[in-house]
């Protein structure tokens, strides 16, 4: 049984990165945190196929209750706003006609 713990410990950091995070509204930096909690559990998925039933079993054993953060930090974190709802701007450069190509010699 090869349990990868050094790929669950990154879960684990990264989780509770995003958790101090959200708990000073860094936003933008729980959302980094949670990004590579994801990238974590995606190389377990990928661990997991090469476990053995028992291995499989202790893997997710493991990795439940770090699921269950990851998605109560998910539930935390508001989604980003639109930074301005502004109108266009004309711009009189766009009007312009392009200047005639010069002539062959």
């Amino acid at each position: 049984m090869d349990v990868p713990l050094e790929q669950l410990a990154a879960v684990s950091e990264a989780i509770g990165r995003g958790e101090e995070a959200v708990e000073e509204q860094a936003w933008e930096t729980a959302r980094e945190a949670l990004d590579a909690a994801d990238h974590e559990l995606d190389g377990l998925r990928e661990r997991w196929r090469d476990l053995d039933e028992r291995g499989r079993r202790t893997l997710g054993t493991l990795a439940t209750p770090l699921r269950a953060r990851r998605d109560a930090l998910v539930a935390r974190i508001p989604a980003p706003r639109v930074v301005s709802e502004g109108a266009p701007v004309h711009d009189p450069e766009q009007d312009d006609d392009p200047e005639p190509d010069a002539a062959p010699s």
